[in-house]
């Protein structure tokens, strides 16, 4: 197990001292932060403890998230991130999520990206299960994740007060013999 994760466009690592002003730059446009768990007020210094407090993790500790640089390979051009959190390592579970800067959104690069994530986790750690969960607004997002093989899981959505609104919040999950 070790990074980078290829694709033949993207090269996916942990997010590094080099990526923090593209990574604020693109957490703090208002149509990223909308779905997202951070404000528009994400700083600089924000970044780097972010990128500071992962060095040398290749999987976070159970509870923990990493956030995985997407590259372009070609210009090493920081075109988003994933975000990898470990539920439970004994059963080798984890929650998936992606950002992408709004320039690069709408060309499959979420999709390649975090397909290669998925085959990372289920054929070379081993993971049973992964899930993640999409404010129900965020269309595109439940179509990636659809599109990748994610059953959408009613029952286990919930409603909740995010950024002063009420929202339903989406849960989705995917097993090795769900996936696409």
């Amino acid at each position: 197990m070790s990074y980078p994760l290829l694709t033949p466009r993207l090269s996916i690592e942990p997010l590094a001292l080099r990526d923090v002003d593209e990574f604020v730059r693109y957490r703090q446009d208002p149509e990223i932060a909308r779905y997202q768990s951070w404000d528009m007020n994400y700083s600089a210094q924000q970044g780097l403890h972010l990128v500071q407090s992962q060095a040398d993790v290749v999987l976070p500790a159970p509870g923990n998230w990493l956030q995985l640089a997407i590259h372009d390979r070609e210009t090493g051009e920081l075109l988003g991130d994933l975000a990898l959190h470990t539920i439970d390592t004994a059963e080798l579970s984890f929650e998936i999520g992606f950002t992408l800067a709004t320039k690069n959104q709408g060309n499959g690069i979420a999709r390649e990206a975090t397909r290669r994530l998925l085959d990372f986790l289920f054929d070379e750690v081993g993971a049973i299960w992964v899930c993640a969960s999409c404010d129900s607004r965020n269309s595109p997002s439940i179509a990636l994740l659809l599109a990748l093989g994610f059953e959408n899981r009613p029952t286990e959505s919930w409603t909740e007060i995010f950024k002063g609104e009420s929202i339903v919040v989406n849960y989705f999950g995917t097993s090795p013999s769900t996936r696409r």
